[in-house]
């Protein structure tokens, strides 16, 4: 069907820079134009991108949950059931289920002991660098568009 999503997406930004922004009479409106602009530009061809990345981000999950169920012992969460549909939106279902999952573990981990000021249970679970992982990878794929993260320096 035309005009596909990525052609519908170049146009709005193309009419954004060219004729909106320039007409913006503040330095606020014209910047927060320009941020609309490239975050326009980041969904150009992410449909193409979104599925590979995310089936993916839901194995490295998958591994993380594992690894905190396996700390967890007799507490372990139930780990979510794969989607039948292997599609956008079933990746992202799972996705989300997979997250929620991790975040009843790291709460049944803060269950399971004292804690003093500076401990996570995430730490106790193995899992931090995992998780820190995951979120850069997440940053990786915003890059395109101008945001950037160093990631977390573990000692």
């Amino acid at each position: 069907m035309r005009p596909t999503s990525d052609e519908l997406i170049v146009g709005m930004r193309n009419v954004l820079e060219d004729v909106l922004i320039p007409e913006l009479q503040s330095d606020w409106a014209q910047a927060m134009g320009t941020q609309m602009a490239l975050m326009l530009q980041h969904l150009e061809g992410r449909t193409e991108r979104e599925p590979d990345f995310l089936a993916g981000e839901n194995a490295r999950l998958e591994g993380v949950l594992a690894k905190a169920n396996a700390a967890l012992g007799e507490d372990a969460v139930a780990a979510p059931a794969r989607p039948a549909d292997e599609g956008l939106e079933g990746l992202r279902e799972h996705n989300e289920a997979l997250r929620q999952a991790i975040t009843d573990a790291i709460h049944a981990a803060y269950e399971q002991g004292e804690y003093g000021f500076h401990d996570l249970p995430a730490d106790r679970l193995g899992i931090t660098d995992d998780l820190m992982e995951i979120a850069t990878r997440q940053a990786e794929f915003w890059q395109p568009i101008g945001f950037s993260y160093p990631g977390r320096q573990r000692r």
